[in-house]
């Protein structure tokens, strides 16, 4: 991972936007939402391990053109740790990145686990009447089915435990073909899928949103180490720091134990 403000610098200014384009004369209103959406995921993905600040590093502005269903991006830093000169270079990666994983099953620099699975993700959306594209002024990827399996091979099989999940619960998605929350793990901001049982419903995650929980239950992880998803079986809702006890109410709690 590259420190913030320390990328390696070349000549990107001939590559200086990206871009997502639908290359279809009509989009359905359903498609261009999956679509920017999944793209969304995918270059917020890259630009945290570019510039490696966990949560926002760039703020991404779409230019719209007159007369064309494609996405032109602009992007401005979100914070203060990512120098603007590194901007060039993060839509050269992205670009880059996806040009690589379509055509060989090799990590491309940057491409975390969920970055690559979102631009699987992204190429599911694709087909025959509805080309997509990612590109910038170097680089310019339609996307095929083999961006998928190549992505499978690289991630590898996952891996089944059974434990916990810590971190802050702050989305959940009802209308998914499996209706999921999801948990942000607190150093690195990744983002660990939660999937509803009889145990735990939608009523359990009221007092829970925004708040820092345990989900428990069979868990499933990439040979990388990344946790993918938890079937939830207990949720738990640790109290606010104001909530917890201070140390006048502790003291002497272990009296007569060794």
């Amino acid at each position: 991972m590259a420190e913030a403000g320390s990328q390696p610098r070349r000549d990107y200014e001939a590559g200086a936007h990206l871009e997502l384009d639908l290359g279809a004369p009509d989009v359905a209103l359903k498609q261009l939402v999956s679509a920017g959406g999944t793209f969304s995921g995918l270059i917020n993905e890259v630009a945290r391990a570019y510039t490696g600040v966990a949560r926002e590093a760039v703020t991404w502005i779409v230019e719209v053109k007159p007369g064309s269903v494609r996405l032109p991006l602009r992007a401005e830093p979100a914070s203060e740790e990512v120098a603007p000169s590194a901007i060039p270079e993060l839509f050269a990666v992205i670009a880059e990145g996806v040009a690589c994983i379509d055509a060989k099953a090799e990590r491309p620099d940057f491409f975390t686990d969920r970055a690559l699975e979102q631009a699987k993700a992204l190429a599911n959306l694709a087909g025959d009447d509805l080309p997509i594209r990612v590109r910038n002024g170097r680089a310019s990827t339609t996307l095929s089915k083999r961006l998928m399996t190549n992505v499978d091979e690289v991630l590898g099989a996952p891996l089944e435990s059974y434990g916990t999940v810590e971190g802050t619960l702050e989305a959940f998605n009802l209308h998914a073909p499996r209706p999921v929350f999801a948990v942000y793990e607190p150093l690195t901001g990744h983002r660990v899928d939660c999937h509803f049982t009889a145990s735990v419903t939608v009523d359990d995650l009221r007092p829970a949103i925004g708040k820092r929980v345990g989900v428990r239950g069979p868990i499933k992880t990439r040979p990388s180490g990344v946790r993918i998803s938890v079937e939830a079986e207990t949720l738990y809702v640790f109290p606010d720091a104001p909530d917890l006890p201070g140390p006048d109410e502790v003291v002497g709690i272990l009296n007569g134990y060794e």
